[in-house]
């Protein structure tokens, strides 16, 4: 598989890939992994940031453009990313003193939950430059504003009307995606991976494997942090399926 999209979900991390209207999954432990299973691939689109913030420019340019980008209504959905300090403390609390010493603010419980991926995704770019170029960050709710036309999501994910929304827009792309969506929750339970972590990973998959011409990436004047990792999320406008 040459594209696959990837979140984060209760067991590590699933993985959505697969060629035409035909989706298959696949859940992994580490992100090393995916990288492991997928050798070939030309992109693994990953709902993580990547490209931390530090000191000199506590807020990714990047997260700016992606609140105004998806509005009121789906803004809280691009949550502060701590920097790399806090990211790799020892503890929760060790965390947040390193974040309100680096970027001046405390950390959410949100950033909280999801510093350990972070960590991990961090660590494992950081020792491979290989990867750096094909493990590429997206965030769900704009990739689908963009295939929607630039447009965001009217309700949230976890609604049912948001699901249903999502569904809809995913399938115009991939006709299998209830197939896919019923097969996961068949074959796992929701402590494991939920509906919505199979929604995201297919956006990000139908991201990744978008025309070149249809890519785009939200980025600022900064496009690489302290390490040489990018500051930007990918994301597709509507292309021909």
């Amino acid at each position: 598989m040459h594209y696959v999209g990837v979140d984060g979900c209760g067991v590590g991390w699933i993985a959505v890939f697969g060629e035409g209207p035909h989706l298959a999954y696949a859940l992994f432990g580490s992100i090393q992994d995916i990288a492991q299973a997928f050798p070939n691939a030309k992109m693994i689109c990953v709902d993580i940031p990547i490209g931390l913030p530090w000191s000199e420019h506590p807020v990714r340019a990047c997260d700016r453009l992606a609140r105004v980008a998806l509005g009121r209504n789906r803004q809280s959905s691009v949550f502060p990313v701590p920097c790399r300090r806090a990211v790799h403390a020892g503890t929760p609390l060790e965390a947040r003193e390193a974040n309100q010493a680096d970027l001046n603010r405390s950390l959410s419980a949100q950033a909280l939950g999801i510093r350990p991926k972070i960590a991990e995704v961090d660590a494992f770019l950081g020792g491979d430059l290989r990867a750096r170029s094909v493990f590429l960050e997206v965030h769900p709710e704009v990739c689908f504003w963009g295939l929607a036309g630039r447009s965001p999501m009217a309700q949230a994910k976890k609604s049912a009307g948001g699901a249903a929304d999502r569904l809809k827009l995913l399938k115009s792309y991939a006709p299998d995606v209830h197939q896919l969506l019923d097969k996961v929750s068949g074959e796992h339970p929701r402590r494991d991976v939920c509906p919505d972590d199979v929604l995201d990973a297919t956006v990000a998959l139908l991201t990744a494997r978008a025309p070149k011409s249809a890519i785009h990436r939200m980025c600022g004047n900064l496009t690489v942090d302290q390490i040489g990792l990018p500051i930007e999320m990918l994301y597709a406008v509507p292309y021909e399926r």
